[in-house]
């Protein structure tokens, strides 16, 4: 089986009690951290280059180029990413050819 994107890098930011923000439920170790919401705005870095970088590389299936966590993790914790809401995605962040594959797979 193909692994999809992960949906956690689009609708769960997980804060820890002293602010951290990672990725991933499964991350403890904070690996996957993003930054301190007690410094940045949580939309600054929920929205911010990093995870953008990370995103696309998870909807192209290149898991290695995302999060340190993301190649170990079982995705199915946070579920895939559905296909309309990353074409929607794609779109919206200017990812062109990302769109243009995510349409022709369809």
């Amino acid at each position: 089986m193909n692994r999809p994107a992960c949906a956690g890098l689009w609708k769960t930011p997980m804060v820890q009690v002293d602010g951290d923000l990672t990725t991933c439920c499964l991350d403890e170790r904070l690996e996957n951290k993003l930054g301190n919401v007690r410094d940045t705005p949580l939309g600054d870095l929920w929205n911010g280059a990093t995870l953008h970088a990370w995103r696309l590389a998870h909807a192209e299936g290149r898991f290695a180029d995302s999060g340190p966590y993301c190649t170990r993790c079982n995705w199915r914790s946070a579920g895939a990413m559905p296909a309309d809401e990353l074409l929607r995605w794609a779109e919206r962040s200017g990812e062109a050819a990302l769109a243009a594959r995510i349409r022709r797979s369809a």
